[in-house]
């Protein structure tokens, strides 16, 4: 046999490209290797890129049309066949199965390539060069020939090549097939170790060797030891001898439906994943069609499997299941791997942005019943794709996405410990000065819940490496708990120090609709992140900054909002920066002033004098003419009565609080009486007049030296005008203003209230001439 090859060799060996000169059509792009019997190159067409495998004939004498023939039947059979299941129905074998004739799409749809009809079905046992020829192409020497296709050769004159009347023909058998397939599922749970090789084959037919040994080694993380019994005596089944004694492959579906398959393969998910690869559908049709099924496919997979009935198939077209059918998800969903593995076959190739959206859309319903690994080794990749997608939409979406996806995982594997500092937090840190506002936006509004989830990764991560191998707790040594917390600080200030470079550059964006939402979302959860000392250096000193805009009082808002979380964390030494927090000239940011200093005082965040302080900078707003600033700042100095002492109280605060008061209050911890203690507000229209009044400080001059001649005048005599009256007349003062201020008896309380709103008008006024 080796001679007869031998003389049909080429005396020349040409490469791909000279054969592909024949081809007009094809144009040679690369070369894909060759094979024992093809070369193989990737060439380009009028329809796009394909595949091109060339047959050399080096001897026109050889006998092709037969197995032209023989092609050309299985293809007529096979046409409208779409899977591999019934194939032996129809009588068509493969002949050669193996790991190099099987292909894998990237949703995990197994494919057999190159049928052997050509190659012979019975091989001799005591030469193996035809085995080598034929079957040993990838040279490793496995074997995975079924025992009943080597014989003895009839004439061992003979025996160096294959007559054409002799052994080496007859008809494939599906027994052999299943024979081959136990030795790939063998190879598959034993990472590549073959239960046979060429040698141990032709022992194992004489009854002189046993797999038994390799079948032990069948092991998986992922599945339990019964499951892996299951497994191991499915292949044992395939690899008997007598292949009699061997199922069809539709007998052992049937014979292993829920034990080694599991249940939802035949009930949903193998006519459902079919369609994908039967169906022209391109990757935006696909994704849609997900979205569109999604609730039925957590149905038929999630959902425990006494809430199925058997044989029941799920319909797809949008079937719309109540969220409470879906969780929590049963250990059955392993299922949804193969849905992740279709989706994200198809994310790269997506093109539009809807299309985009609904699959980050997919991501957020799946990862809820995926496993932690699922979620980092499969999905988190694409997520991080898809935030440097060009559509901004996209951009913004993913981020929602990754941070909706990882907050929830609390199990971390070994191989992930350091998945933030080395993988996410590095891609994340061009969001930050990304083009797009909506982009920084969403950023903003999630890095907080991001910076709480790299903390939990790294505690997760420091209680591996206190653990043992098999997850059981160990007592550490002195010696090893300095050396853990050493690098347990080192981790953290490295991950602070990241976490900070990006929230730096999102307090200082250009945009205030950035800084607005970073405070609104989470400026809180940053505090904790950072601790007290970073803070007030990063947060706290950005953050008072934003008091200096004029314009955007949505910031300042935002700032008053959620400065009480800020400051109850650092503690009373920021309470000297808080003083300017009632120079707001709005109504609405005095309003949420006021309620900020109110929960401060609360928490007991001041001390005793910056509260008298306060006290007396905020009292004199009891005359303000707004409802609001009056209840607020009533429940100010409520709040302030609570933290003080009785002493305190009647000694400091009563003083200063009577001339607000029409009568005397026992319980001025209670607010609704002291609502209706007050002495009636200002007039609006005076005290609007009044703020914007550059003479004022005069104004109260002239009105204190009235009250003195008033005093000493008698009868219906009236004191003269003063300058500033005329300059009030001249000015075209309204009338009723004008006797607002100079109201006639009793005008002792109208110039005393004055008086003491004198320090809270200058300040409405300073704040009002900066913010206009």
């Amino acid at each position: 046999m080796g001679n007869q090859l031998a003389g049909i060799a080429p005396s020349q060996i040409y490469p791909v490209e000279h054969y592909l000169t024949e081809l007009p059509d094809f144009t040679f792009e690369k070369n894909l290797g060759s094979t024992r019997f093809f070369k193989v190159a990737r060439v380009k067409s009028k329809e796009g890129l394909a595949i091109v495998k060339v047959f050399a004939i080096h001897d026109p004498s050889l006998p092709l049309a037969p197995h032209k023939e023989t092609l050309e039947r299985i293809r007529r059979v096979l046409l409208a066949v779409p899977n591999t299941l019934p194939f032996q129905k129809v009588v068509i074998c493969h002949g050669d199965i193996k790991l190099e004739n099987i292909m894998v799409t990237g949703w995990y749809w197994v494919l057999l390539t190159d049928f052997a009809s050509f190659k012979p079905t019975y091989l001799p046992e005591d030469n193996p060069a035809d085995f080598s020829y034929f079957f040993d192409t990838s040279r490793r020497r496995t074997c995975n020939i079924a025992p009943e296709r080597f014989v003895k050769t009839l004439n061992p004159d003979s025996s160096h090549y294959l007559p054409e009347e002799g052994i080496g023909t007859g008809e494939l058998t599906p027994a052999m097939d299943i024979f081959s397939l136990g030795c790939v599922l063998t190879e598959l749970f034993t990472e590549g170790h073959p239960p046979f090789y060429f040698s141990q084959l032709l022992s194992y037919r004489s009854g002189e060797y046993s797999p038994d040994k390799i079948l032990e080694k069948i092991d998986d993380v992922d599945l339990r030891a019964s499951e892996l019994f299951l497994i191991s005596e499915m292949i044992q089944h395939m690899l008997q001898k007598d292949p009699s004694q061997r199922l069809s492959a539709e007998q052992y579906l049937d014979q292993q439906r829920d034990r080694v398959f599991p249940q939802y393969f035949y009930t949903f998910l193998g006519d459902y994943i079919k369609e994908f690869a039967t169906l022209s559908l391109s990757p935006d049709e696909k994704v849609a069609r997900l979205r569109q099924d999604i609730h039925a496919i957590l149905y038929s997979l999630v959902l425990p499997k006494g809430a199925q009935s058997g044989g029941t198939s799920v319909g797809c077209e949008g079937d719309h299941v109540p969220p409470s059918m879906l969780s929590p998800p049963p250990a059955g969903s392993d299922g949804l791997c193969i849905v992740v593995a279709v989706l994200t076959s198809c994310l790269r190739s997506l093109k539009h942005c809807s299309a985009k959206l609904q699959a980050l859309e997919l991501i957020c319903e799946l990862c809820p019943r995926l496993s932690s690994d699922v979620i980092l080794d499969r999905l988190l990749p694409y997520m991080l794709y898809l935030i440097n997608d060009k559509y901004p939409r996209v951009r913004a979406a993913a981020v929602e996405t990754l941070t909706t996806c990882l907050t929830p995982i609390d199990s971390l594997p070994r191989s992930d410990a350091n998945v933030f500092p080395e993988y996410i937090l590095p891609n994340l840190m061009h969001v930050t000065l990304d083009s797009a506002v909506i982009v920084r936006m969403s950023l903003a509004e999630n890095i907080a819940l991001l910076a709480e989830t790299a903390l939990r990764f790294l505690d997760l991560s420091t209680q591996h490496e206190v653990s043992s191998p098999d997850g059981t707790n160990v007592e550490p040594t002195v010696q090893a708990q300095h050396h853990h917390q050493g690098s347990y600080d080192c981790e953290l200030q490295a991950l602070q120090q990241m976490v900070q470079q990006m929230v730096s550059t999102l307090l200082t964006d250009s945009n205030n609709i950035v800084k607005q939402m970073l405070l609104e979302k989470g400026i809180t959860r940053l505090c904790l992140f950072f601790g007290r000392q970073k803070a007030n250096d990063v947060l706290l000193s950005h953050m008072i900054t934003f008091l200096n805009d004029k314009e955007d009082r949505h910031l300042r808002a935002s700032f008053f909002d959620s400065i009480v979380g800020v400051a109850a964390y650092v503690g009373w030494q920021c309470s000297p920066i808080l003083k300017p927090l009632l120079q707001q000239v709005c109504y609405s940011l005095l309003h949420k002033a006021l309620k900020a200093l109110t929960e401060l005082a609360e928490m007991g965040l001041f001390r005793k004098q910056m509260l008298y302080e306060l006290t007396a900078e905020t009292i004199p707003l009891l005359y303000h003419p707004n409802l609001w600033i009056r209840q607020n700042t009533v429940g100010f100095v409520c709040a302030v009565t609570k933290t003080l002492s009785l002493a305190d109280t009647q000694c400091k605060l009563r003083p200063m609080l009577q001339p607000y008061l029409k009568r005397s209050v026992v319980e001025m911890d209670k607010e609704v009486a002291m609502l209706n203690a007050l002495q009636d507000p200002l007039p609006r229209s005076l005290y609007d007049y009044l703020v914007k009044l550059d003479t004022l400080p005069s104004l109260l001059e002239d009105l204190r030296r009235r009250q003195v001649m008033r005093s000493i005048v008698r009868g219906k005599h009236q004191p003269p005008l003063s300058d500033v009256d005329h300059q009030l007349k001249s000015a075209g003062t309204r009338r009723r203003q004008y006797r607002e201020i100079w109201p006639g008896p009793p005008h002792a309380k109208q110039i005393g209230r004055l008086s003491r709103v004198r320090q809270a008008f200058a300040v409405r006024r300073a704040a009002h001439a900066a913010y206009g």
